[in-house]
């Protein structure tokens, strides 16, 4: 698993050899978790529906705020190659966070690149819930997500930039926009 911190990382995993399709290179997307089993008060007993979670909580977008000025992985620039590079070698993140947010295991964190075109070029399943990190004043949560390699590559060849997002004040983490959840799903192929 890796950990992102603003300027500082630690490899915790080693690298392992993935062949990487090259820019414009999307192909079939593998399936992933955008969807669930619903329970009986939202539609038949055992019906798939998307935007569900296996338990038949509805799935949250997050917007994850990213600078590869000053935020690194493992050393590296928080850029969309080094992020669409991960998603296929070293998928599972440790990120920080300034809050708890309600972020629910199955909900997306859309990683949104403020450099140096400011857009959302790739994302993630949160693994578990956000969990305290008392050693740290500045990022006192941590959040445990996987990239997605499919719909990072289709992002990665076709961003959303930030006037479709309708972005207003930019924080380090926020919900998605109805508006703009249609854009990002459809871009990465979910």
């Amino acid at each position: 698993m890796r950990t992102s911190t603003p300027f500082v990382m630690e490899v915790m995993m080693p690298e392992r050899e993935v062949e990487i399709p090259t820019r414009g290179e999307v192909g079939q997307l593998p399936a992933c978790g955008s969807g669930g089993w619903h329970d009986a008060q939202h539609g038949e007993v055992g019906s798939w529906a998307p935007g569900a979670t296996a338990t038949g909580e509805i799935v949250q977008d997050w917007i994850y705020i990213l600078n590869p000025n000053k935020d690194t992985l493992d050393g590296e620039p928080s850029d969309k190659d080094t992020v669409r590079r991960l998603a296929h070698k070293d998928p599972e993140l440790d990120l920080w966070l300034s809050r708890r947010n309600r972020m629910n295991p199955g909900d997306r964190l859309w990683f949104f690149f403020s450099q140096p075109e400011s857009a959302v070029a790739a994302v993630a399943e949160v693994d578990r819930e956000p969990r305290e990190d008392p050693d740290d004043p500045d990022f006192s949560y941590r959040v445990d997500v996987t990239l997605l390699p499919g719909p990072t590559d289709a992002l990665y060849g076709n961003p959303v930039g930030r006037d479709e997002l309708e972005l207003g004040q930019v924080r380090s983490v926020q919900k998605v926009k109805p508006e703009a959840l249609k854009i990002l799903l459809a871009r990465a192929g979910l």
